[in-house]
């Protein structure tokens, strides 16, 4: 596996503070521990973010956005890949690496694998094809920003997973109470 993309620009309202940059256990934040994870198995990994606000540093995919859309990130993926990219948000570290080599395989001819837990498909967890570039940015023109309207537009391979731990997203401070 080539490539993947945590995404780290969001505005974390609910926590209250930047949660990409919650420390957690020996590792400065979330997303070093996240990062460092990945690297273990794609060869490249990079952060996007809105500025280089990690340290230590960390490699960054600027976001040139004036605001965070997720949908905008997969709309510029043909500019900087030619692969299939694993997203990730940085709210999510915990997936385990079995559930992204999974859904790699189950990639096959689809341009997009996401997981469900049975209860929510992940959009921010999956792999996307450079190819869903052109139907994000004509979502986006078109005033439509939520990535899930992807999965209706293009092939799509869903694996259903039973741990629905893996995928908790730390959105506020009992979230993150949880995991300390």
């Amino acid at each position: 596996m080539k490539s993947a993309l945590i995404l780290a620009g969001g505005k974390s309202s609910r926590m209250g503070s930047d949660k990409t940059l919650l420390a957690y256990k020996n590792y400065p934040s979330i997303t070093h521990f996240l990062f460092e994870r990945l690297s273990g198995i794609f060869e490249d990994v990079k952060i996007s973010a809105k500025n280089d606000k990690f340290e230590p540093k960390l490699p960054i995919l600027l976001d040139e956005f004036d605001e965070f859309l997720p949908l905008k990130v997969i709309a510029n993926l043909d500019k900087n890949y030619d692969e299939p990219v694993f997203i990730i948000a940085a709210d999510t570290p915990f997936v385990k690496l079995e559930t992204i080599k999974e859904l790699y395989l189950n990639l096959k001819n689809n341009d997009i694998s996401l997981p469900r837990d049975g209860e929510f498909v992940h959009g921010l967890c999956g792999f996307y094809s450079p190819k869903v570039s052109l139907v994000a940015q004509s979502l986006l023109k078109n005033g439509m920003q939520k990535v899930s309207l992807l999965r209706d537009l293009c092939p799509t391979a869903i694996t259903e997973f039973k741990d629905k731990k893996q995928f908790l997203n730390l959105n506020t401070q009992a979230d993150y109470e949880l995991i300390k």
